[in-house]
């Protein structure tokens, strides 16, 4: 008799399931069946928090053991393929959305694409969490502009490449660069989503890359006008603020809107911030500064109002933590954007701290889930 090539036996040992799951992510219907039931079951949970933790993030890490990646759609049609290499996608596997409308800080990403136009300069580009989204508000309005994208660190920048071309952007331009004052030989330091750029020392078994300034950049690609800048660079915002001098000192209409990443382990900013030497930078080149309430994570907060504080009414008490800021010459960019100012609360918004410093006034108000 033949013998048959399956086994009779059941496997009932615990350790195997992961390589059961492992096996099961490699069918990528099934996949997104488990993953949908995975965010359904969450939803109802007793204790979300203690189901996620324990249980949704090991199945996921259990599915993705194969295949190595995960593509997610997006409310607005963009795909992501992502991987739990950081926790910005760690949060988007773990959204409780069917159809997210933001990777990573939901009130930035809603800020980044009312304010793109003309060119969009990009520094800290990572898998693109921001940066498509730009490229998409950017076509939707028939522009003309592109999207400067610079990504330093070569695993995250051939992941920007994936994604832009999975979702067929014509209107990126991804470099390999970081975002420096002069053309300095950089060195990268840190993990996925976290790295920063520091002068190289020639240490052995360093990540090496070319700094570049944006004012250079522009110079050598004759470019016209910039729009937009927005920089998260993990500590090197100012040094590229530095080489945008002449960008920045263009006329109120002519110098682009600046979003840049702002954290205590990179700034001292005991004395307020205003007394920060980044923020000094811009009012000297004329603008008005406000820090973005946001959260990080994948959080829907679609129909609630953008929230800024004025530089000077920030509460920054608590650990070290980091925050986005928006600077604009324009005079009525609050009134044009509907905009909402606050003044002496976290730029922090976290949903489990005090609420009258860390929620929006209005509080949550989340369209997860459907």
């Amino acid at each position: 008799m033949a013998e048959t090539p399956f086994t009779t036996e059941i496997d009932s040992r615990p350790e195997s399931l992961p390589r059961a799951l492992a096996l099961a992510g490699i069918d990528e219907s099934l996949r997104n069946k488990i993953f949908d039931a995975l965010r359904r079951a969450e939803l109802s949970a007793k204790q979300p928090q203690q189901f996620r933790e324990q249980v949704r993030w090991p199945i996921v890490l259990s599915l993705l053991q194969q295949v190595g990646v995960h593509r997610i759609l997006m409310s607005n049609g963009l795909v992501f393929e992502i991987c739990p290499d950081s926790r910005i996608e760690q949060a988007l596997l773990l959204s409780t959305s069917a159809r997210p409308d933001h990777v990573w800080e939901p009130q930035t990403t809603k800020l980044l694409t009312a304010l793109a136009a003309d060119h969009v300069v990009v520094g800290g580009a990572y898998i693109g969490d921001q940066a498509l989204f730009i490229a998409r508000a950017l076509a939707e309005r028939n522009s003309t502009g592109q999207v400067h994208a610079f990504e330093p660190m070569d695993h995250a920048f051939r992941r920007l490449l994936r994604n832009i071309e999975i979702n067929k952007l014509a209107n990126v331009q991804a470099h390999r660069l970081a975002l420096w004052d002069n053309a300095a030989e950089l060195a990268l330091a840190g993990h996925a989503g976290l790295a920063s750029s520091v002068p190289v020392d020639h240490a052995l078994g360093v990540e090496v890359v070319a700094g570049i300034s944006i004012d250079e950049y522009l110079k050598r690609h004759d470019s016209p006008g910039v729009g937009l800048i927005m920089l998260d660079t993990e500590g090197g915002e100012e040094r590229a603020l530095r080489g945008a001098r002449d960008l920045l000192s263009r006329a109120a209409g002519k110098a682009p809107q600046v979003i840049f990443e702002l954290h205590r382990n990179f700034v001292d900013w005991s004395d307020g911030l205003l007394n920060t030497s980044i923020v000094k930078l811009l009012v000297g080149h004329g603008y008005h500064i406000y820090a973005i309430r946001d959260l990080h994570g994948n959080f829907s907060m679609t129909n609630q109002p953008i929230e800024v504080i004025p530089a000077e009414a920030v509460y920054l008490d608590g650990p070290p933590h980091g925050f986005n800021m928006l600077a604009s010459k324009e005079p009525d960019i609050v009134a044009r954007l509907h905009l909402r100012v606050v003044r002496h609360v976290s730029p922090k918004l976290i949903p489990e701290k005090d609420p009258a410093l860390h929620h929006p006034v209005d509080g949550f108000r989340s369209d997860n889930g459907k």
